[in-house]
């Protein structure tokens, strides 16, 4: 999820569920809401450690890191500000766990109880780094600084606030509910992802059956008909099944390509046979990252690897 919605949403709760407890906490809030996604401030140290936990949406992704995380933090901010430190801890653990949550529901697995456990998850309610509550999140703040320079009531601003919340609300609820709903109906060769708009989702199917694969992705909604983005079907002899499982395996080894999901295509060409495959959580507008691996057939050895971005086809 993008920083503005984190830093908005954190607002936005306080103000909903602690503003009859202590107005004057709310920017500590909203600095915890947003402080998970200040590790790519020290992604730089993954080089030296060796650690995936030190990219971002690594460790400091986690309910666990978020308490200790707070702990250090609330100490320090106490002894400063002298202000009681159990109350600055609470919101710290509070707003931090908000933002982890909220990360869970996007399409991006998070390590959520590191270091008790190194598994992780998603629920594929909302696209990461959504391009619509981003742009809803920034509108929201221009308006209220606009209305804060133009001095209007106190309860015009208010209304502003609660009608945002209420939006926000209402928008993960249609999310989730949309979530629940379609993914009880798909078999296991299906899955869901979310769309840029809350109506809006993708079915992508896949299956292996002997050498053939079938792959099809539908952009569907509750509203509309179809839309069939990619639908194919593939043979593989025994030789270009081998390639296309060393080039899973070879996803695999990525740390954040082994979080995404694969879609395959195949390239037949002058003595070389090539898979390139295409992520597709970060999807948009049928256009996605990819990454192609080029097997030479006669040598059976891999002979380049390319990164890339374009529509899948």
């Amino acid at each position: 999820m993008d920083f503005f919605t984190h830093l908005v949403f954190g607002g936005l709760m306080y103000l909903l569920f602690l503003k009859e407890v202590t107005f004057e906490y709310v920017l500590l809030a909203m600095f915890f809401a947003i402080l998970p996604d200040l590790d790519i401030f020290i992604m730089p140290l993954r080089k030296i450690f060796k650690s995936n936990y030190l990219e971002h949406r690594g460790g400091s992704h986690s309910y666990i890191t978020g308490v200790i995380i707070s702990f250090i933090i609330s100490v320090v901010i106490s002894v400063l500000t002298q202000r009681p430190f159990l109350f600055i801890w609470l919101i710290g653990i509070i707003f931090y766990g908000l933002h982890v949550s909220m990360d869970l529901l996007t399409t991006t697995k998070i390590p959520y109880l590191y270091p008790l456990s190194k598994k992780e998850l998603s629920f594929y309610v909302e696209k990461a780094g959504s391009q619509f509550t981003m742009l809803n999140s920034v509108i929201l703040i221009i308006v209220l600084i606009s209305l804060y320079n133009a001095s209007v009531t106190f309860f015009t601003f208010i209304a502003v606030i609660n009608f945002y919340t209420f939006f926000y609300i209402m928008y993960y609820l249609i999310r989730i509910a949309s979530k629940l709903l379609v993914s009880s109906k798909l078999n296991e060769n299906q899955k869901y992802f979310p769309g840029v708009l809350p109506f809006y989702f993708i079915i992508y199917e896949y299956e292996i059956v002997g050498n053939e694969i079938s792959l099809g992705l539908k952009k569907k909604s509750h509203f509309s008909k179809t839309d069939i983005i990619y639908k194919n079907q593939s043979a593989l002899n025994s030789e270009e099944m081998t390639f296309f499982q060393k080039g899973m395996e070879l996803c695999s080894e990525n740390y954040y390509f082994a979080k995404w999901t694969l879609l395959p295509i195949f390239i037949r060409n002058d003595g070389k046979f090539s898979v390139r495959f295409f992520f597709l959580e970060p999807m948009m507008h049928r256009r996605a990252m990819n990454i192609q691996f080029d097997f030479d057939i006669l040598t059976q050895q891999l002979i380049r690897i390319k990164r890339g971005y374009g529509r899948i086809q």
